[in-house]
């Protein structure tokens, strides 16, 4: 339902948002609950965050006290074991055997036999003890006894302290018996006789299942568990069970922690079936010995979980009990407001009804007055279209001078027809870019002397530019506008004053020299002030649509996407470098134009009215000396335009060219000899005819899958100015009024294009 005044509905945001820009205490309200909620958030996330460390923490230490219960236990069965042996070493040594000989010959006796098995009893890790002579055969075996033949020399425990006279013992690594599975490391001594000499080893075999079982026992729940390692890596015993004994396991950071401290706790997400686990470990002070104990972090934070979500969602609960509170506070407030308005709104309301309704009319005015100027300026561009194109055909059929003089002089008011209707369309907010060949030297010759008046003393303008500088293919309007923009940008950013240069010279641009830049002749334009400059991620959104850094009133952050735009658009590119306290620099590459530019007009009219004479859409200029363009080769045209002057001049100068032309008065007329089997090689159409549009005819024929070239020539169609609008019919767009030859020569590369 429209409003008394005949606008639509404010939406209840909407005039929420507009009542809460309006009062600075209902901000303030809303501010403090805000910040309320934040805060209620802040300590909420806090204190969940609190909790978990704490239930972490909690979770180290407890594995820090079973990690050291453990690696005590397993500390007391090695040296139980060590007991032994180092017993055994000390009889051999009161029994006066120093030699190898003597070790062989009095330890062999089924007395030394029964004596090492009365050794191992009570001890449940120890398997066996073993006496080795000095060549690495067996001498007695608490096993077995006659001893069997077997010789050990090519054991790495035999090899160590036989080369080693070394009083502490060695922890082999795991063997596994053939016939059970069952696996066995040995703890070995070495036997020396007085001056040092190598008599034998003392051996105890100690079985690993004997560990499993201890850990098993100790395993405090389901989701741990509890390894035995060599200070090497290599696995010894685990639980649960792994069927990896006897070699090194993932990535072992256990020994890059045991490198800092004899002991430690760590994360480690690498585990073996990849699940974060919490791992306690501590090296044994007297033994080459590991003893791990981890649990999974999800069981760790299990219990934290639960109670996070509970906090959770009784602090969100609390927030959105705030929320609600907050907002009908506010709604109450509003109201309140709203009545102690309502007879001030209702006394400036008489007085702004005037203001208004002259605002209004002032509005509409504008608005009726841009969309005359466009239409005058399409109707007039098809009148100088028939004008142009006649003119043309009766200066190519004569060749009398008293004929074709007058003719010319009549092209050149056509000319000057064209620059009207330029500015029509400028100020409707209608003109298209028209990049020509522009002697960038004297534009900014031009450019740099508005700026000396317009900027002000306090900043200097330097102007350097090379000598044979290239013409480039730009628009010189929005060229001069580019330019300004940057030189006001360079203004702000200097309001102490300071220099402002404008150098251009020629460059060519190798491949991936300047990004996104083709390979290629460019006139390089480069502005460059000694401002504040910007840090470097302001530079990296310098060229984003409405990103400015000003403050508001000072800038639409318009300007230098404009400049890109410009660039870009035209074939070129844009760099920009600034640094803080060091200015900045804006380089445009322009494409260099192959033709030479024409003479600026006199009196100094500005770029504005050059380009609008020097378009690609003049009638007097002559691709091919005003003539008749050379031969159409027959090639089939359909040629649509609600004006029979334009329709006619144009399709008889077609036809005279060489090319064979039937005529349409509307689109729906066009269809209509197109569904009959008429098959052109190009559709010429006009945009803005009664009925169905060009742009209209040309998106039903792209929905009948009709990939007919399609030639667009038109007076003034906004919708066609941007690429997206031709992109999605795939058509050629040319403002008229057209140059004939020019016409003609874009009919002909469409349909060798299609051809």
């Amino acid at each position: 339902m429209a409003r008394p005044d005949g606008g639509l509905p404010k939406s209840p945001i909407r005039q929420w948002l507009a009542h809460l820009r309006a009062s600075r205490p209902l901000r303030v309200l809303l501010l403090i609950g805000g910040l309320s909620v934040a805060v209620l958030l802040t300590a909420t996330v806090h204190y969940i965050g609190s909790m978990h460390q704490r239930e972490l923490e909690g979770a180290e230490r407890e594995l820090s006290t079973l990690n050291l219960s453990l690696a005590e236990q397993t500390a007391r069965a090695m040296q139980s074991v060590d007991l032994v042996l180092t017993t055994i070493v000390e009889q051999i040594k009161a029994e006066g055997i120093a030699t190898p000989a003597d070790y062989v010959r009095r330890m062999g006796g089924r007395d030394t036999h029964e004596m090492l098995r009365a050794r191992i009893s009570g001890l449940p890790q120890l398997d066996a003890v073993t006496m080795i002579a000095a060549d690495g055969h067996l001498i007695n075996f608490s096993r077995f006894y006659p001893i069997p033949p077997v010789n050990v020399a090519d054991r790495d425990y035999f090899a160590y302290l036989r080369d080693n006279d070394s009083a502490k013992p060695f922890i082999s690594e795991p063997v596994q018996n053939r016939g059970t599975g069952t696996w066995t490391i040995y703890l070995a001594r070495r036997v020396s006789g007085p001056d040092g000499a190598f008599v034998g080893l003392v051996l105890g075999a100690i079985e690993l299942s004997y560990f499993e079982r201890l850990y098993k026992a100790l395993q405090p729940d389901g989701d741990g568990s509890i390894s035995l390692w060599r200070r090497d890596g290599i696995l010894l015993a685990r639980y649960p069970f792994l069927p990896d004994i006897g070699r090194p396991l993932g990535p072992r950071r256990f020994l890059e922690v045991l490198q800092q401290a004899r002991s430690g706790v760590y994360i480690s997400t690498l585990g073996r079936n990849d699940e974060p686990r919490m791992v306690a470990t501590r090296a044994l002070a007297d033994y080459p010995l590991v003893v791990n104990v981890t649990r999974k972090v999800e069981a760790v934070l299990s219990e934290w979980r639960i109670q996070a979500w509970t906090i959770g969602a009784a602090g969100t609960v609390g927030v959105a009990a705030l929320l609600l509170s907050l907002w009908a506070l506010a709604r109450q407030f509003s109201a309140y407001e709203a009545a102690a308005q309502a007879m001030d709104a209702a006394r400036r309301a008489v007085e702004g009804r005037e203001r208004a309704e002259q605002a209004l009319r002032q509005s509409q005015k504008m608005e009726a007055i841009g969309q005359l100027t466009g239409g005058v300026a399409h109707d007039f561009n098809n009148l100088l279209q028939a004008i142009g194109i006649n003119l043309h055909v009766i200066e190519s059929r004569s060749g009398d001078e008293r004929i074709t003089g007058p003719a010319r002089l009549a092209l050149q008011a056509v000319e000057r027809g064209a620059t009207l209707t330029q500015h029509l369309l400028a100020f409707s907010r209608r003109q298209q870019l028209r990049p020509i060949p522009v002697d960038v030297a004297g534009l900014v010759e031009r450019v740099s002397g508005l700026l000396g008046r317009t900027l002000g003393r306090s900043v200097q303008i330097e102007v350097e530019v090379a000598p044979g500088l290239w013409p480039a293919m730009i628009d010189p309007t929005q060229l001069e506008m580019a330019l300004l923009n940057l030189a006001l940008n360079a203004r702000d950013a200097m309001p102490g004053g300071g220099m402002l240069w404008i150098t251009a010279a020629n460059r060519t641009a190798a491949a991936d020299a300047v990004p996104n830049l083709p390979a290629g002749d460019y006139v390089m334009l480069r502005v460059c002030d000694t401002g504040n400059g910007m840090p470097a991620e302001v530079a990296a959104r310098a060229f984003e649509p409405f990103f400015t850094t000003k403050e508001v009133g000072r800038g639409t952050g318009l300007g230098l996407s404009m400049v890109h735009g410009l660039a870009t658009q035209s074939g070129g590119g844009v760099e920009l470098y600034s640094r803080p306290g060091r200015g900045t620099t804006v380089t445009l590459y322009l494409p260099r134009a192959l033709a030479e530019p024409a003479a600026a007009p006199a009196g100094g009219a500005g770029a504005q009215e050059s380009a609008a004479t020097e378009t690609g859409a003049g009638i007097a200029g002559g691709g091919e000396a005003g003539g008749v363009v050379g031969s159409g080769d027959g090639c089939a045209v359909l040629l649509v335009d609600d004006e029979a002057l334009v329709r006619s001049a144009t399709a008889e100068y077609l036809a005279q060219a060489g090319f064979s032309v039937r005529e349409a008065a509307d689109a729906a007329a066009a269809l209509s000899l197109l569904d009959h089997g008429f098959q052109p090689d190009v559709i010429v159409t006009d945009h803005m005819m009664p009925g169905m549009t060009g742009l209209d005819m040309a998106r039903t024929l792209r929905a009948r899958h009709d990939a007919t070239p399609i030639l667009m020539v038109t007076g003034y169609a906004q919708d066609l100015t941007t690429s997206s609008a031709a992109q999605e019919v795939e058509l050629t767009v040319l403002s008229k009024p057209v140059e004939p030859s020019r016409l003609a020569r874009s009919i002909r590369h469409m349909a060798a294009a299609e051809g």
